[in-house]
């Protein structure tokens, strides 16, 4: 009985220390491997209890190491360049209703919010430098991993999946034959910055500090009611007295859920798609799609949608995935009602089917539900190594490593993807650790169902794991 509200405690503190952190809500499936991943954390730690390595934690800031390996597992990262087309059209419209050339005394002032690996900054530079609207653009978030990743501006197909190749050939440069670069003067002005939704907003080179149009796509889904509130009433303070807010296309607010201290935001349509500008409505009333009214006596020139301004050329060939052109977008939001197991099924469905992405964006779903899910990780991983997305696939085991060190399947994909890029040692030590893992029972892949399914037999797997592992410490520590 003590030991079971030993692990109650441990669960509800564990919940509450994230929330605090990041904002996020764990949903109610994450407590059943909450209590093992702080367990192994503290042993690996050298803890004599999870407790004690929970009360350690909760003295930390959020950025110090351990709590920022701790955020970094549970963020999800799955974006795009071009994601959103209707967001994106109501973007467009705004730059051109912020910025005219004969009066503008200086440029349209952009925070994107929960930028995550950059994509999105990127590419409003991109639709900027289109209409011929001078903008800065300051990208924040709260995992370092991904920071990396913006801040190189290196990028695969995966990443450019949604994105017309006539504007991938006009704003990034090819590096080899599975990468590309951001080396372009529109992106002379893209910066970015760790930052927290939940602490103080960041100030924009504006002598006021004000920004004229703050994104936050696809983030606030994640969020507690008091975090979300929270959030908003940061982000609208820092914005310009005739500033706007975008959120996706499928994201829904009910402020009356929200609290006293959330802001009042009033939606409106623009563009194909619909944005936000702090003001008073009506107690009680509730934003659905369909309902946005149009803003009067502001009006925004009538522009035609994305797609039409610039012609769409073939989409990148993927020969194991559906056209990704016609799919179509998905957000990461699952009701209450849904369970990690059913996404996996799910998941399962499309990946028989050949519909990889969409079966990626069911994991990026169970991973929301439930970031702590081992197997989840290296589905994604497994899913977007296949479709040549090799930094998101080693992030993705990296995550799966974290929360099961001697996981051999994860360690040997990661091996692989080491090898390929030409990373010997960083292969070594993951082969190494594959070795070390095989030998360790019982096999975590026989506590999996979807992974099993699709990645074959266990003892051929296992087999072909130790002879790669072999062979290539054999030949790299005899070179050595």
């Amino acid at each position: 009985m003590a030991r079971s509200s030993s692990r109650r405690e441990m669960i509800s503190r564990a919940c509450d220390l994230i929330e605090d952190w990041t904002g996020f809500a764990l949903r109610e499936t994450a407590p059943r491997r909450i209590a093992e991943t702080f367990d192994e954390r503290s042993r690996r730690l050298g803890y004599d209890h999870p407790l004690d390595y929970l009360e350690e934690l909760r003295h930390l800031p959020p950025t110090a190491d351990e709590p920022q390996r701790l955020v970094n597992l549970i963020t999800n990262g799955l974006t795009a360049f071009w994601r959103d087309k209707p967001q994106l059209s109501a973007l467009r419209s705004l730059l051109n209703h912020l910025y005219d050339p004969h009066y503008a005394l200086g440029p349209v002032y952009v925070w994107c919010a929960g930028v995550s690996t950059g994509e999105e900054a990127y590419t409003v530079a991109i639709l900027a430098d289109e209409e011929d609207v001078d903008v800065h653009v300051l990208g924040t978030d709260i995992n370092t991993d991904f920071l990396a990743t913006a801040q190189s501006g290196t990028y695969d197909e995966w990443s450019l999946r949604r994105m017309p190749s006539s504007r991938r050939d006009t704003y990034l440069r090819r590096i080899d034959d599975r990468r590309w670069t951001t080396d372009h003067s529109a992106f002379d002005d893209v910066h970015f910055k760790h930052h927290n939704l939940l602490s103080p907003p960041p100030s924009s080179p504006h002598p006021d500090g004000r920004w004229d149009i703050v994104l936050c796509r696809n983030v606030l889904i994640y969020f507690s009611q008091k975090a979300t509130s929270r959030a908003l009433r940061n982000m609208t303070d820092q914005l310009a007295d005739e500033g706007y807010l975008i959120f996706g296309s499928s994201e829904q607010l009910h402020p009356e859920d929200l609290g006293p201290d959330a802001p009042h935001l009033r939606p409106i349509r623009r563009g194909g798609g619909f944005v936000y500008r702090p003001g008073r409505r009506r107690t009680g009333a509730t934003i659905e799609p369909g309902h946005w009214p149009h803003e009067s006596g502001d009006p925004f020139p009538a522009l035609p949608p994305i797609e039409d301004r610039t012609r769409r050329a073939d989409s990148p060939d993927f020969s194991t995935l559906a056209d990704v052109s016609t799919l179509a977008e998905t957000t990461s939001n699952v009701d209450d009602g849904d369970t990690v197991a059913e996404l996996l099924r799910t998941a399962a469905e499309h990946i028989d089917d050949g519909d990889l992405e969409l079966a990626a964006h069911c994991l990026e779903a169970a991973l929301g539900y439930d970031p702590f899910h081992v197997e989840s990780h290296c589905l994604m991983g497994t899913i977007l190594h296949s479709l040549g997305a090799t930094e998101r696939a080693a992030e993705a085991f990296q995550k799966a490593l974290f929360l099961v060190p001697d996981h051999w399947y994860a360690a040997h994909r990661t091996a692989i993807i080491h090898e390929a890029r030409g990373d010997i040692a960083s292969a070594r030590r993951a082969f190494r650790r594959t070795l070390r893992g095989l030998e360790i029972s019982p096999d975590p892949l026989d506590a999996t169902s979807v992974l099993r399914h699709i990645a074959g037999q266990s003892f051929r797997l296992r087999r072909q794991a130790k002879r790669q592992a072999h062979a290539f410490l054999q030949l790299h520590d005899n070179a050595s």
